[in-house]
């Protein structure tokens, strides 16, 4: 990945580690954050959507699932055939 800049910026995402790329990230959103405006924050109603979920979870309508394991279960119904 090229960075836009004088002179420009390489950045080799593709050989970084995923602890790399994710330490980058975090470095990058803790210098960004600060700086942000109203506009580049998350909407009001994501609270509302997160605070739904979550009662929907505790009400046991609604069951967390980690990354692997959601793709586990989208790899599975694929190579079934089946939706849902």
């Amino acid at each position: 990945m090229t960075l836009a800049a004088n002179p420009p910026i390489e950045i080799p995402l593709e050989r970084l580690t995923g602890p790399q790329k994710w330490e980058l990230f975090q470095t990058l959103w803790e210098d960004i954050s600060p700086h942000m405006d109203d506009e580049a924050r998350s909407p009001d109603w994501h609270a509302d959507v997160l605070r739904e979920r979550l009662e929907r979870e505790e009400r046991g309508e609604a069951v967390w699932r980690s990354v692997d394991e959601t793709f586990d279960r989208i790899r599975a119904q694929i190579a079934h055939g089946r939706k849902n």
